[in-house]
């Protein structure tokens, strides 16, 4: 177990962005969202900084082992930003954001205990509807309760495959409806709630915190297009435009609280409304004291994030198809 971080008013800011390639068109937003996030953090007291985009921290090196999670300057970090973010194949976000925890984790183990950060704030930009996020949730729950670390996701809705093959997939449902079933499940089993308000996280009776999300029932998890059901129904875990979460949704998927969740797109405008919200937010958990309540994402950033894909409809069934 990593001991318990003790230098006071200082804090790292570990990032990863998914660069699979169903967000290919939406690469130039979310670069440049993130550019802007680390210049946002300049001032007193500016964190240290990882970021990992795409295979960064899970690509195999010579010896079979995975790169070390190294902290540079936000000024560092902004500069080493490639000039354009080129999709990938892999990995997806829970294997991103697994590998960045882990990676974090194991930089500040390794730390005299003296210059280990207070707030450990990880922002997680990404499609979440992809895949089993069991391993990733129980990372993500019990760096929550034992070290107060601060985990904000951006769900990017990439606007999924074609309606005839969600069509074909779901036996004729159309895609709206089954997305409008999945939310209701799945926002009783997040919980908080979603919406404006602030995320508690104090220390419950039991010791594990109020902050994390318990896994929901089979039941909601199938509704949501996230349990073995759902996954075999598919035919895998690629995703359909019928399964995307929701903030509720997104937020159960990987134990984040739903008022740290917030949904971005398909359109690009709508990354960037949701990436300066992500800023703001990231500001917040960095002033507040562990265990600290820190306000969510208000309902007008939520409206703001979520912009329809205005290019025409030939070209939002491309995969390679660029804004």
């Amino acid at each position: 177990m990593m001991p318990r971080v003790t230098s006071p008013g200082t804090a790292l800011l570990a990032v990863h962005l998914d660069r699979s390639s169903m967000l290919r068109p939406l690469l130039p937003a979310l670069r440049a969202g993130l550019a802007d996030l680390l210049e946002d953090q300049a001032g007193p007291g500016e964190p240290e900084v990882v970021v990992a985009t795409g295979n960064d921290l899970t690509r195999s090196l010579s010896d079979g082992s995975h790169p070390p999670a190294v902290p540079t300057s936000r000024t560092a970090a902004r500069a080493a930003l490639p000039a354009r973010l080129r999709a990938l194949d892999g990995p997806d976000l829970r294997t991103g954001a697994a590998r960045l925890l882990d990676a974090v984790g194991d930089e500040l183990a390794a730390r005299d205990e003296a210059d280990r950060p207070e707030r450990v704030v990880v922002l997680l930009v990404g499609e979440a509807a992809v895949g089993d996020t069991t391993e990733v949730r129980e990372r993500i729950t019990h760096q929550q309760a034992a070290y107060a670390w601060e985990i904000v996701l951006v769900d990017v809705t990439s606007g999924g495959i074609p309606v005839a093959k969600v069509l074909a997939r779901t036996g004729g449902a159309p895609a709206a409806d089954a997305r409008s079933a999945a939310a209701p499940a799945a926002a009783s089993a997040a919980a908080p709630a979603a919406g404006t308000g602030a995320v508690d996280n104090r220390a419950d009776t039991r010791g594990a915190g109020s902050r994390s999300v318990a896994a929901p029932e089979p039941a909601a998890r199938d509704a949501a297009g996230i349990g073995e059901a759902a996954a075999g129904a598919r035919g895998g875990t690629g995703t359909v435009l019928g399964e995307l979460p929701g903030a509720p949704a997104a937020a159960a998927r990987f134990g984040v609280p739903a008022t740290a969740t917030i949904t971005a797109g398909p359109g690009a405008a709508g990354v960037t409304a949701a990436l300066a919200a992500a800023s703001a937010f990231v500001t917040r958990a960095r002033a507040a004291r562990p265990h600290e309540p820190v306000e969510g994402f208000s309902d007008a950033e939520r409206a703001a994030a979520e912009v329809p894909d205005t290019r025409p409809a030939w070209r939002k069934f491309l995969r390679l198809s660029r804004p």
